[in-house]
């Protein structure tokens, strides 16, 4: 790449900067951040060259801003040529939107599972991707070169990419990431202040999504609710169990239940 424009400087559009550049990939990054402390924060940490109002012409396109703002971003750019990549959690919603429209020729659904619980560019980390999937939604609108011109930039940074199917990519999701956030906020929504002068290992790891962004998690929930809806629902019966085992002082059920959630877990390790 000659230059990338970053639309969103923050947490991943910082850190795929930094990461491109230290692997040679690209040495010029221009970004559209509306927010002038992170523009200028961005500036000053020389993750970025220049900021922006709205892409040059001539240059590849990060989409790195909220989940909801692709589309509308997309729909400005329809005429843009160069290619075009998201980094959103959500691929079905998107990809759904965009049916039916003219949008650019050059998109590149992807999504890397790389997040952290901090943001902006003081967090940014040239490490981020390294070893970190990247997952590709290529639509039937997507080119083919193009998509593996962009799966060669994730791989160049450090990461490992897998294209999925859009739809597949959310249900898959809703479980394993948009839920578990759901569910941390919940949680702690129960939690006194004096609780955590007594928190220990396990309120930490739990706890510590639970940090995350509120614009970001509140636009993911919204795009993503009828996958997410199963999945609370799923949840829900789970619980559930777990509850008339309680209630019915059943330990064996109990640990019948955690026996095979642990089994679940246990594959992770292997």
């Amino acid at each position: 790449m000659q230059g990338l424009t970053i639309v969103g400087a923050g947490l991943i559009g910082c850190s795929f900067a930094l990461a491109a550049r230290n692997a040679g990939l690209c040495s010029h990054f221009e970004a559209i951040e509306p927010d002038p402390v992170t523009a200028q924060r961005a500036l000053e940490l020389g993750l970025i060259d220049a900021i922006v109002s709205e892409p040059a012409v001539e240059l590849p396109v990060l989409l790195s801003c909220p989940s909801h703002l692709v589309v509308p971003w997309l729909q400005q750019l329809a005429a843009h040529t160069p290619p075009i990549f998201d980094v959103a959690s959500v691929k079905g919603a998107i990809t759904q939107q965009l049916a039916g429209q003219t949008g650019p020729a050059g998109f590149v659904p992807c999504h890397p599972i790389a997040g952290r619980e901090t943001s902006g560019p003081d967090a940014a980390d040239p490490d981020l991707f390294l070893q970190r999937l990247v997952i590709i939604t290529p639509t039937g609108n997507t080119d083919p070169a193009v998509a593996a011109l962009v799966r060669g930039w994730w791989q160049a940074v450090g990461a490992r990419v897998e294209e999925m199917d859009p739809q597949e990519h959310d249900r898959i999701y809703a479980r394993t990431s948009h839920l578990p956030h759901l569910l941390a906020f919940a949680y702690l929504l129960g939690i006194e202040p004096t609780d955590l002068q007594h928190s220990g290992g396990g309120f930490r790891d739990f706890s510590r999504i639970g940090a995350s962004d509120a614009d970001m998690w509140s636009a993911i929930f919204n795009m993503n609710r009828q996958e997410l809806k199963v999945a609370l629902d799923t949840f829900r019966g789970h619980l559930d169990e777990f509850i008339a085992a309680i209630d019915s002082g059943d330990m064996e059920a109990c640990r019948r239940l955690i026996h095979k959630a642990r089994s679940r877990r246990s594959t992770l390790e292997r």
